[in-house]
């Protein structure tokens, strides 16, 4: 049984993708939070990733309860309430459970701490059908 097992683990590609603060590589991760409270809950993770080649992304993702709407928009404001003007949005189908949006450089260059900065902005859920909104959050530093 053992050699069985030894054989299917060593049969495996031996390529292995390392996502950490602290790894050797040149990739910086920064990291922020959103709290939603209200008809849609919960807390998500904003982090900007710059890796050594010089490519950017930032991506804002976990769970939402409550959110009932199969097709939402993300808006990212310009101030630190949703009544602020719109300085970015995303469309996002069918994420009624898990959110899991990635917004590359390519796109709109957007970061924590740098040029485009997300941080104490506003982030609004926004029905896409409807056109209300449905929770809003600030883009805060996570708290220890």
């Amino acid at each position: 049984l053992c050699l069985l097992a030894l054989g299917l683990v060593h049969g495996a590609p031996q390529m292995f993708i390392w996502v950490c603060d602290g790894c050797t590589y040149g990739t910086k991760v920064s990291k922020a939070e959103a709290e939603f409270n209200g008809d849609v809950t919960g807390k998500l993770a904003v982090e900007h990733i710059l890796g050594e080649d010089g490519s950017s992304s930032l991506e804002i993702k976990g769970p939402l309860e409550g959110l009932l709407a199969a097709r939402v928009h993300f808006r990212i404001h310009e101030g630190p309430t949703c009544e602020s003007g719109i300085f970015h949005k995303e469309k996002c189908d069918n994420c009624q459970s898990y959110i899991s949006l990635k917004i590359l450089k390519s796109r709109k260059l957007l970061t924590i701490g740098g040029e485009n900065d997300v941080l104490n902005k506003a982030l609004s859920v926004i029905d896409t059908r409807r056109g209300n909104m449905l929770g809003c959050a600030q883009i805060v530093l996570p708290q220890p």
